[in-house]
């Protein structure tokens, strides 16, 4: 159908056709190009929010760990002092977590 319409044109009016297509081909590339780039900016936002995420769990593991042992070794009858010295916690941190 696009070949009967473009053979009936003149050949100005084919250029300005031709021109026409060529600027809303470039356009569609332009915003597939857009569209990727945005795509793959939220992927690797996303990849980053995991690699984050994970770092930050195992921070809290660790922390939740060490306030378990901090509470172990009170109950065991070891001084706050050294309590305090071994895990590097204060004391108003072993409270807030309810270890005292």
């Amino acid at each position: 159908m696009y070949i009967y319409w473009a053979r009936d044109l003149k050949p100005t009016e084919l250029k300005r056709v031709l021109a026409i297509s060529k600027l809303e081909q470039y356009e569609e590339l332009t915003m597939t190009t857009a569209e990727r780039l945005i795509s793959e900016g939220i992927q690797q936002g996303i990849e980053q929010g995991m690699q984050q995420g994970k770092i930050e769990g195992r921070i809290e593991g660790k922390i939740e760990e060490k306030l378990e042992v901090a509470g172990k070794m009170l109950k065991k009858g070891i001084d706050l002092k050294t309590v305090l010295e071994i895990t590097g916690f204060s004391e108003k941190t072993l409270r807030e977590n309810g270890i005292l």
